[in-house]
């Protein structure tokens, strides 16, 4: 930028609404120059002074760093400076010494004036992330606890049904080894959800033949079903990297809901209209509406509205965050085509 530009930036002296913003928002704000590298505050808003405890007069013309970077996080912050002068932004979690003691801050930061001058923008997370390590640790303790629970009932349901002679509590015990199954699989379920909520959301391409593989070997009902792939030359898709679990909760809920002594799955895979179409046909008897809408992503998820577990949100919310989509379709002649619209992988 030339002299007026920068000068044009200068808000110590404005009056106007850019001016009122820096000053009424809620997150701690810094006008910084670069001195030599040293960011040198200009300028601060009330907010900053409450959250690093200092007061205007104190921190201008002072070094930013030795105000509110921790000792052992300096080699960081000289970093953000470095990107800084070069123009570049900044965004990181980073922790910051303010009046509270060390805090986890979101820390922004917006060069400008050819990266002499900049702003630095500061948003506390410590609850937030606090929150989330405690909650992290309370779902391992649970899935642990309720893994080992599963594993008890499990092992007392078959007991129970060999001990027994009368055929209504063999056929009781055995509902409830169904049943216990089942429940360990939604926590399998729920452990994947979190896996993918928490995903990197760069997209990688994969081979469908490699996801359709990786999705077999964690479904142990396809040794029993009659299973036949067809891929065909079909391009890599876009994936976070867990496409299989989809494709695994699609051709496990094709075995389990169908009457048939050997379930019969067909996989297969075409490529028109820059779409790379995943199909998982199946000769159960189709899904209800509820489950439908909610694959489908015609209803949202609720509390209330749910469906019976949790494989069909994640084959959604798979799909989705991969930029695809989910279609059905249920056969004249019986059973259901669940279709993956993928998008083929970028050279």
């Amino acid at each position: 930028m030339n002299g007026d530009e920068s000068h044009a930036l200068d808000i110590r002296g404005d009056t106007g609404p850019f001016r009122y913003l820096f000053e009424n928002v809620q997150d701690a704000v810094v006008a910084f120059e670069l001195d030599d590298g040293e960011p040198v505050v200009s300028l601060v808003n009330d907010a900053f002074c409450e959250t690093f405890g200092v007061t205007h007069e104190e921190v201008v013309g002072a070094s930013l760093n030795d105000l509110i970077v921790p000792t052992g996080r300096m080699s960081e912050s000289d970093r953000f400076d470095r990107r800084t002068a070069a123009g570049k932004p900044n965004h990181a979690i980073v922790d910051r010494l303010t009046e509270d003691g060390l805090k986890t801050l979101l820390y922004r930061g917006i060069p400008y004036d050819g990266g002499d001058r900049g702003f630095a923008l500061y948003t506390d997370l410590t609850d937030e992330i606090r929150r989330e390590r405690e909650l992290a640790v309370l779902n391992r303790v649970l899935r642990y606890n309720l893994s080992e629970e599963v594993e008890s009932l499990v092992e007392h349901a078959e007991h129970l049904a060999e001990a027994v002679e009368d055929p209504v509590l063999v056929e009781s015990a055995r509902e409830v080894r169904t049943s216990t199954l089942a429940l360990d699989r939604m926590v399998e379920e729920a452990s994947d959800l979190e896996d993918v909520l928490d995903a990197d959301p760069d997209l990688d391409g994969v081979a469908l033949a490699d996801a359709v593989e990786a999705a077999f070997d964690d479904v142990p009902l396809v040794d029993y079903a009659d299973v036949t792939v067809d891929i065909g030359d079909v391009p890599p898709v876009r994936s976070g990297g867990h496409l299989d679990r989809a494709i695994a909760a699609l051709v496990d809920n094709a075995i389990r809901h169908t009457e048939a002594q050997t379930p019969r799955v067909r996989v297969s895979a075409e490529h028109a209209d820059d779409v790379v179409a995943l199909t998982v046909r199946d000769h159960g008897p189709g899904l209800p509406e509820r489950e439908r809408r909610l694959l489908t992503g015609d209803v949202e998820v609720t509390p209330l509205d749910h469906g019976s577990g949790l494989g069909l949100w994640l084959v959604r919310w798979i799909t989705t965050a991969y930029d695809g989509a989910v279609t059905y379709e249920e056969r004249p002649d019986g059973g259901s085509d669940i279709t993956l619209e993928l998008v083929p992988a970028q050279d």
